[in-house]
């Protein structure tokens, strides 16, 4: 495969703008298989093939996509996870925005960076020189990173205190990217800095994204982020997270982010198609992974007995998009879409142009270039 790097220019930064119409993404492949399934990683291109993450990445921006979301983890939950290519091996969501970026014009990276294993320092560092490669189209998902297994890995012997930890974190990166270069003192319980950090910074703040839960996680969403992403399994789960989104951001003084669904999606044109397919994937699960990361997920407070239950929206597109329309409606603080596709590649994410195209018919959607490619 033949592309070309494409310079970045302050032309294409990305500007905050809220103008009640859906912003829709990517949820990343970053492993072979999203799924402990070995049969969903067979019909997957290779996760280390890099020509395939940039013809994914050319193909969702050139239908209409705004952003991708790219997941990361240090360490597989176990042997028989590992075994159906599921997290292991995976891609490092720092070092694989680079070349989509330069592959791209206008799609938003938002790479996921753990506050428990980087130090804020190199967070801002890294933060600001994605900012720059891109020209402005760089986001930080917030993660606390503290599963057991991956805790382990660093040699932690005792959870700290995740968020409180966060805040710090992001207090530290939030004053190093000032404009002005100034030199930053800072001493809490986690980090101490004094001095200043080398330039480039980001002409304004990168977009921050956290995938909280928790009380005290969604507290966190609402005095800090842009975005809340989210695996609610159902409606009334995002209506009441709006409404603790709501009430925390009164509290801190600001505007609630913008509620961002993790969805799986599968289209196909014919009636009951998608259906079949998608829960023949599911069916295709390993048992003995499954219960492996199920155990997983209970440890670190996720009560979803099975890793797959997710919210989905699977069928044909006229299907889809009356799912999309219902949501939007009924859902506040309602902001977009970060589609997990089992089955990815450019021919899957070309399914998604007549979902797009009704979208913008109802009026909850617009071409990213109508709107200057703004978050």
């Amino acid at each position: 495969m033949e592309w070309t790097a494409r310079s970045a220019t302050a032309g294409q930064r990305k500007q905050r703008r809220r103008d009640g119409t859906l912003r829709i993404g990517a949820f990343w492949p970053y492993s072979r298989t999203l799924l402990p399934s070995l049969e969903i990683a067979r019909q997957n291109p290779d996760i280390l093939e890099l020509d395939s993450h940039i013809l994914f990445a050319q193909a969702i921006e050139n239908i209409g996509l705004d952003f991708a979301l790219i997941a990361d983890g240090y360490a597989p939950a176990s042997e028989a996870v590992s075994r159906t290519g599921f997290q292991d091996p995976s891609t490092n969501a720092t070092i694989i925005s680079v070349p989509l970026f330069l592959a791209t014009q206008h799609l938003g990276i938002i790479s996921t960076m753990h506050t428990t294993f980087l130090h804020p320092v190199v967070i801002a560092r890294l933060g600001s020189h994605l900012d720059w490669i891109s020209g402005g189209r760089w986001g930080w998902n917030i993660v606390n990173g503290f599963r057991d297994h991956e805790a382990r890995l660093f040699g932690f012997e005792k959870k700290v205190d995740g968020y409180a930890l966060a805040q710090e974190a992001v207090d530290i990166a939030s004053a190093l990217w000032q404009r002005t270069p100034e030199a930053v003192t800072y001493e809490g319980q986690y980090f101490k800095v004094d001095g200043k950090m080398r330039r480039p910074v980001p002409q304004m703040l990168p977009l921050l994204v956290s995938a909280a839960a928790s009380a005290q996680g969604l507290a966190f969403a609402a005095a800090n982020c842009d975005y809340l992403f989210t695996s609610a399994l159902t409606k009334p789960v995002v209506q009441e997270t709006a409404v603790t989104l709501r009430t925390n951001a009164e509290r801190s003084g600001k505007e609630p982010p913008r509620i961002l669904i993790l969805c799986d999606l599968l289209i196909r044109d014919t009636p009951g198609t998608a259906q079949q397919t998608f829960a023949d994937l599911l069916g295709s699960t390993d048992p003995e992974a499954q219960k492996t990361w199920a155990s997983h997920l209970s440890k670190i407070g996720d009560t979803r007995p099975n890793a797959a239950e997710i919210m989905s929206l699977v069928g044909t597109p006229n299907e889809i998009v009356e799912q999309i329309i219902e949501l939007h409606r009924d859902c506040d603080l309602m902001g977009g879409f970060a589609f997990r596709m089992l089955l990815w590649g450019p021919e899957e994410a070309k399914r998604l142009a007549p979902v797009l195209s009704q979208l913008q018919k109802a009026g909850i959607w617009t071409p990213p270039a109508s709107r200057d490619h703004s978050w």
